[in-house]
């Protein structure tokens, strides 16, 4: 009798399920590897740089990184291609419509209310919209995150902060090389060596604001290039120098191309006060002259009066009710976009009463045109090297970097199978999105856990069957 029950109090007391208390939350239950060595990952992103931009200029970083990892053909940027939704897409592996940041400017439309870029990034409740960036749910399971300057990082998720930040000033300097290196200084050197953060995500507003200044094809766009193919050599030295090369994965990416506008006196520029049948009077708040994408609230009852004046009014020009824009583009489903989408061709812009935009290149195209298509680089021990691989989206690259710092995804769009084979293959992966977890802490409490069970149960056991026996006696 005894024997049996010490037979089945040892297969109780090791059984996992029943010795460790269930978390409140499925995701937080980890699955458990053996040989699983999580490296640091350092997400950067070079804002503009377009999929093609190092084949006019010599980029010999660029080529080293590329021999010595990955290289893809082209990324694809999520449909609104600028620069807040975008690289929120890269943080949350959602579709635009599914995250909520749709636009770089926050609006009201009762107040008639907006807000820029920059002043956008502080309003909370745009940002905190239901879909948590990756440096959030890494936080909430154990991990240390930080971000420098990267779109998204001012604002409070469900309460939280990346816990390392630096938000960058109101009036920046993007182009100035010797601040490049001071934030480059900062994440290897003070973030990730001295205390020692698992994820960080690094951005540089360039090379967007040459292409927009001079164009996608002038010499300081070619310029800039250069100027960023010397930060990546800078990086990698960097990264060498404290040690960090077998530990620490790069990826290296971008929100959106560019393209070059289109004006002259042979270019019939799309301007909406010229369009017969057209007025502003009907109009309660617009989003207008911000690049190729525009959005209308008509007034109550004027939905299409104002449809139908502006369908087919230019031949560059689309016009869509909100439920009418391609499924294919996600840019339809959230309530914060407005009834009215106006989608103008590449090269050109959509203008409200007067031709206000001069840049010579702009983005926020349809994201099958080439020009949008992003640049992508991943270096590091996880990766493979020499590798070309073919094109994929930008909503993939989340579930890669979760795989990469095995942690759980939150709910997603991207497909970890369209990135993974970039990947040293493996022997013990599973899980969750295949996502491998060694959690030694867990490990260690089970295991204790079931030796104190065992112990105690084994007391009790003999002491009773003593006491049995003295009974008998």
């Amino acid at each position: 009798m005894l024997l049996v029950l010490l037979a089945v109090l040892g297969l109780t007391a090791s059984s996992p399920c029943i010795a460790a208390p269930l978390g409140d939350n499925v995701s937080d239950l980890q699955p458990v590897f053996t040989g699983f060595t999580r490296n640091k990952l350092l997400l950067i992103s070079f804002d503009g740089f377009r999929w093609d931009y190092d084949r006019d200029v010599e980029t010999p970083y660029l080529d080293k990184m590329a021999q010595d990892g990955v290289k893809a053909a082209y990324v694809t940027p999520a449909f609104l291609t600028i620069t807040s939704p975008s690289h929120f897409t890269m943080l949350t592996g959602r579709h635009i419509e599914n995250h909520g940041v749709i636009h770089n400017i926050w609006f009201n439309t009762t107040t008639q209310e907006k807000k820029q870029y920059y002043m956008t990034q502080f309003v909370d409740s745009y940002w905190d919209n239901g879909s948590l960036p990756i440096w959030i749910t890494a936080q909430r399971q154990g991990l240390k995150a930080g971000s420098l300057h990267f779109p998204g990082t001012a604002a409070t998720y469900k309460g939280e902060t990346v816990r390392v930040r630096q938000v960058e000033p109101r009036f920046y300097d993007h182009s100035n090389e010797t601040d490049w290196r001071l934030n480059i200084d900062k994440v290897i050197g003070e973030w990730f060596h001295q205390q020692d953060l698992d994820f960080v995500s690094l951005y540089f507003g360039e090379p967007d604001l040459a292409g927009h200044s001079f164009g996608p094809d002038s010499p300081e766009r070619r310029e800039m290039v250069q100027q960023v193919d010397r930060t990546i050599g800078y990086i990698r030295d960097k990264i060498q120098d404290h040690g960090l090369t077998d530990r620490l994965n790069i990826i290296i990416t971008a929100d959106h191309g560019m393209s070059t506008v289109l004006r002259g006196g042979l270019v019939e520029e799309i301007i909406l006060s010229k369009i017969p049948g057209f007025s502003f009077r009907d109009i309660q708040f617009q989003l207008l002259d911000y690049g190729p994408v525009g959005m209308l609230l008509p007034k109550e009852g004027m939905l299409e009066k104002v449809y139908q004046a502006l369908k087919g009014a230019h031949p560059h020009l689309h016009v869509y009710k909100k439920e009418e824009v391609p499924a294919r583009l996600h840019y339809s489903k959230h309530p914060r976009l407005l009834p009215i989408i106006l989608i103008a061709d590449p090269g050109y812009i959509v203008n409200g009463l007067l031709p206000l935009n001069s840049n010579k290149g702009e983005h926020g195209f349809d994201n099958e045109v080439m020009d949008m298509k992003a640049f992508f680089r991943a270096v590091g021990p996880d990766f493979q090297k020499n590798l070309m691989v073919d094109p994929f989206d930008m909503v993939d690259v989340y579930p890669l970097m979760c795989h990469l710092l095995g942690i759980n995804p939150e709910i997603n769009d991207g497909k970890l199978h369209n990135t993974k084979h970039m990947l040293v293959p493996k022997e013990n992966t599973g899980g969750n999105n295949e996502i491998p977890k060694k959690n030694t802490q867990m490990e260690v409490v089970i295991g204790l856990s079931a030796a104190i069970g065992f112990l105690v149960l084994l007391f009790i056991i003999t002491t009773s069957y003593n006491m049995w026996k003295r009974t008998k006696a």
